[in-house]
């Protein structure tokens, strides 16, 4: 009897810290590693969150700067290296991949021409990318790109070339691109051909990863400390400086922190943020473009993402020291519960405008026994009621919240924050959004939503906000002839004081204006 009793506490010691049952993303990982160091790092936490995803590819390819020849061998290098701690890591995950099932999804990508798909330039890469894509699995899969997408291009243009269109829409509708850069042309014809692609361009927002915000904890000092030495063979693989940076950069990371499923967003809604940055439509065919948060009183993409960064941070930390640590001498993230529900879905909750709604975060845990701490707050940008909703007990186990009377027809985001006394300190999130119900309230014009914002028409370029809304007028330019007034603006002239543009000239006379003018 003593030995049973004994198996069962060994089972209940493993079972808070194993997540196999959740329903894990399908993650194909393309890499243009051999460029930026930074791929090298970002490499090397991916690795470490693989028991978080259905992991399907780790794909090579060209980007930025990097268009001579693939380099796989620095994958095998950064898995073998994963390989010799595994064991160390699964007392802590059972469910972390094996060494050689990650070594067998090593694929490699075409070393020619980076900018262009056809006949004859197909490569192990965008084969596999087609048998993934063609399993009889009904989850999308997520392409998170660091380089160029020309492997998942030509996957396209083969399908394309071979299939009836019913089957090569059938085909697209499983592929979900989280692309850093578009770091080749590629991504120009799959959105011009194949618009209809899930696509997040992350154009300068993923720089967040180490840009601006808290910077001693991406520095060098903290990387050596944390990450690089007296952590294991994993520790010193990890690049200690990237292309113009000393310390943490991992511009790629945002693309995988995109679709960790830890509660806090539904990577389908790239409008509502998480750890890998929050997005807009562009109006371009199903593609999103980097939207922006609001810290202190100015509008900035870069903080979609630092304002995670002590949570992403902490978890890195953690994580890198279950390669060499046993079990009680780590800590672990705690489980987050709101309203009863104990999965990671975002939780929808109809109230009228002027009601309480009543969020519970009783029957959260943590697997190490720590303190828990609780912070409920209005994730603003992510809704599309413009000002914050007001919570009593935003700092307790229960929270009630009041859909203001002017939300009518409003969703309103509530984060919820579970944070354990651990060293270090881990996050668990809950996000609930109440769809307040009534006609819709337009919102004052100068803060209106960019959606709504964009089908309203600009009646004046310059004056008051309440006029012309968010935007400001820097310079207009009439190319063809002398200059034109528009509301009152000459179109030609000086720049404004605080005009830069370093983009080169555009000549698109058939763009459509939006807002329109009236």
């Amino acid at each position: 009897m003593r030995r049973v009793t004994l198996l069962i506490a060994a089972f209940m010691v493993l079972l808070p810290a194993c997540k196999a049952a959740v329903d894990k993303p399908r993650v194909v990982v393309m890499t243009d590693i051999g460029g930026d160091p930074d791929d090298r790092q970002s490499m090397v936490r991916f690795l470490l969150y693989t028991c978080d995803f259905d992991v399907e590819g780790l794909c090579t390819g060209f980007g930025h700067g990097h268009y001579k020849i693939t380099r796989p061998k620095l994958i095998r290098e950064i898995v073998d290296a994963y390989g010799k701690v595994l064991p160390n890591l699964r007392k802590h995950r059972p469910d972390y991949p094996s060494h050689e099932r990650l070594i067998s999804l090593i694929k490699d990508g075409h070393n020619g021409d980076p900018h262009e798909v056809g006949p004859g330039m197909d490569s192990q890469a965008s084969d596999w990318i087609i048998k993934v894509l063609d399993k009889d699995d009904p989850k999308p899969v997520w392409f998170t790109i660091w380089g160029g997408p020309r492997e998942l291009a030509q996957a396209i243009w083969k399908v394309g070339q071979s299939r009836s269109d019913e089957q090569l829409t059938a085909f697209k509708r499983k592929i979900r691109v989280h692309s850093i850069a578009d770091q080749d042309r590629t991504a120009g014809w799959v959105k011009q051909n194949h618009p209809d692609v899930f696509w997040i361009f992350s154009r300068t927002l993923f720089r967040g990863i180490w840009k601006e915000g808290d910077q001693e904890i991406v520095s060098p000092a903290w990387l050596e400390k944390n990450v690089r030495t007296g952590h294991g063979p994993l520790g010193p693989v990890y690049p200690a400086r990237a292309a113009g940076k000393a310390g943490v950069k991992e511009g790629d990371t945002p693309s995988f922190f995109y679709v960790l499923p830890y509660g806090l967003s539904d990577p389908e809604h790239p409008e509502w943020g998480n750890w890998g940055g929050r997005f807009q439509r562009s109006g371009r065919g199903n593609e999103y473009i980097p939207a922006e948060d609001r810290m202190g009183d100015r509008l900035d993409m870069l903080y979609t993402i630092h304002r995670w960064r002590q949570a992403y941070q902490n978890s890195f930390e953690a994580r890198m020291d279950w390669c060499v640590k046993p079990y009680e001498k780590c800590n672990h993230e705690p489980v987050a519960i709101c309203n009863g529900d104990k999965t990671n879905k975002v939780l929808n909750i109809d109230v009228d405008p002027g009601l309480d709604v009543t969020l519970r975060a009783r029957g959260s845990s943590d697997p190490d026994g720590d303190k828990l701490s609780y912070k409920w707050w209005v994730y603003q940008e992510a809704g599309s009621y413009w000002a914050d909703a007001p919570i009593r007990g935003g700092n307790s186990v229960q929270a009630v919240v009041t859909a203001p009377e002017n939300a009518s027809g409003r969703t309103i985001h509530v984060i919820l924050e579970v944070v354990d006394a651990g060293k270090p300190s881990l996050t668990a999130y809950r996000r609930v959004i109440l769809n307040v119900s009534g006609e819709l309230v337009k919102a004052p014009i100068e803060i209106r939503p960019l959606e709504e914002y964009l089908r309203t028409p600009v009646k004046k370029l310059s004056g008051h906000p309440t006029e012309t809304g968010k935007w400001k007028f820097y310079r207009g330019i009439n190319l063809n002839g002398p200059a034109i007034t528009i509301d009152g603006n000459k179109w030609q002239g000086d720049d404004a004081p605080d005009f830069v543009c370093n983009d080169r000239a555009a000549d698109s006379p058939g763009v459509v204006l939006r807002p329109p003018t009236a």
